[in-house]
């Protein structure tokens, strides 16, 4: 199994955030932030959670771009 390619969490945001504003209609996401929960060696070491305008709920969509960086990427230890 290969290792996956680190990422800061500035790119890791900056990579999702560029994601959601190809979405105009999702522009109620004001930010995202990148977390490092206390998980197993084989979970992704990183999720994220989205900052929004107003009190809506983020579009499950948005969730899946997450999920699909977390499958290629890492949080690097810094």
């Amino acid at each position: 199994m290969s290792a996956k390619e680190q990422k800061t969490r500035q790119e890791l945001t900056a990579m999702i955030m560029q994601r959601i504003r190809q979405h105009p209609d999702w522009n109620d996401i004001a930010d995202v932030a990148i977390t490092r929960p206390a998980t197993p060696a084989h979970q992704p070491n990183w999720d994220a959670a989205f900052t929004m305008h107003g009190q809506l709920t983020p579009p499950e969509a948005a969730f899946q771009i997450i999920r699909e960086l977390r499958t290629r990427y890492d949080l690097t230890a810094t």
